[in-house]
C-alpha cells in the first residue's frame, strides 16, 4: 500500500516537472521566434541623448550635440542588440526547459513500468 502511494507520488512529481518543461519550451520558442521589442521609442531615445549632451557640470566644456543620423544609427543598433539579447535569453530558456523534460522523463517511465509490474503481481496474488 505504502509502496504504491510512493510510486504514484513519484509519477505525479515527475509528470508535473515534464509538463512544466514543455510549457517552458513553448515560452522559450515564442521568445526566439518573436522576441520582445525595445520599450523606448525613438523620440524619447533622441530626447534622452540630446539631454545627456546638454547636461554638463559647470566648468567643463560641453560635448558636441550628436546629429540626427548618429542618434538614429545608435537607436537602430540598440534595437538590434535588444532583439539579439532576447533571442539568446529564449535559447537559454529552451535549453533549461529541455533539462526539465530530459531528466524526469526516464524516471517517470521507469516508475510507471514498476507500477505496472506491481499491479500485475498484486492481481496475480489476489487470484
Amino acid at each position: 500500500m505504502i509502496r504504491r502511494i510512493y510510486l504514484y507520488l513519484v509519477l505525479f512529481s515527475t509528470l508535473m516537472m515534464s509538463i512544466g518543461g514543455c510549457v517552458g519550451i513553448f515560452m522559450s520558442l515564442s521568445d526566439i521566434i518573436v522576441p520582445n521589442g525595445v520599450i523606448q521609442d525613438y523620440a524619447s531615445y533622441r530626447d534622452m541623448r540630446i539631454a545627456q549632451s546638454v547636461k554638463v557640470p559647470p566648468g567643463e566644456p560641453a560635448p558636441p550635440v550628436p546629429d540626427e543620423a548618429t542618434i538614429r544609427a545608435d537607436y537602430e543598433r540598440l534595437v538590434v542588440d535588444k532583439m539579439q539579447q532576447a533571442r539568446r535569453r529564449g535559447l537559454n530558456g529552451l535549453i533549461k526547459s529541455l533539462g526539465w523534460i530530459v531528466i524526469p522523463l526516464p524516471i517517470f517511465l521507469w516508475y510507471s513500468r514498476k507500477l505496472k509490474d506491481d499491479k500485475g503481481s498484486s492481481a496475480g496474488a489476489s487470484a
